[in-house]
């Protein structure tokens, strides 16, 4: 039985460090998984959360970018 991930909107709450932190775990959870178990529903429920988290941190880069002005 697994927990259901955090959505983008819920990991956008997260500070940007701890996103890159969580991402930076979920990652090594990735290769042991596809290493020893190969494609599984575990190993793409967490491959589901790495795209959750990258798509949380580009949200963050875009709403930190300043406005130029011309």
């Amino acid at each position: 039985m697994f927990l259901s991930h955090p959505t983008v909107d819920e990991l956008k709450q997260s500070d940007l460090s701890d996103l890159v932190d969580m991402l930076a775990k979920q990652a090594t959870e990735y290769s042991r998984l596809m290493k020893f178990e190969g494609i599984s529903s575990k190993s793409m429920a967490v491959k589901e959360m790495i795209l959750n988290i990258q798509a949380a941190i580009d949200a963050k880069k875009v709403s930190k970018k300043p406005l130029t002005t011309r």
